[in-house]
């Protein structure tokens, strides 16, 4: 087994579904919201910070999706 096949099956694939806005110290990461594609949580939209370029119908490798990012201003 290859390092890209492990990989692989540690992740689990994501569909941006919406741009919130930049966050960060200096607006390098951006807060998204996406859709789960597979996995026991498929279906399931939850809100997570990324960092590069990113546009709505990317698709994001999660290591993990029971986390939630903070939404933006802290409410």
């Amino acid at each position: 087994m290859s390092a890209e096949e492990s990989e692989t099956e540690d992740s689990t694939s994501a569909e941006v579904i919406e741009v919130v806005g930049k966050t960060g110290m200096h607006g390098e990461a951006m807060q998204v919201k996406c859709r789960i594609q597979e996995g026991s949580n498929q279906g399931r939209i939850i809100t997570r910070n990324v960092l590069g370029p990113t546009r709505v119908g990317d698709v994001l490798q999660l290591r993990e999706t029971a986390r939630e990012a903070d939404s933006i201003g802290g409410q």
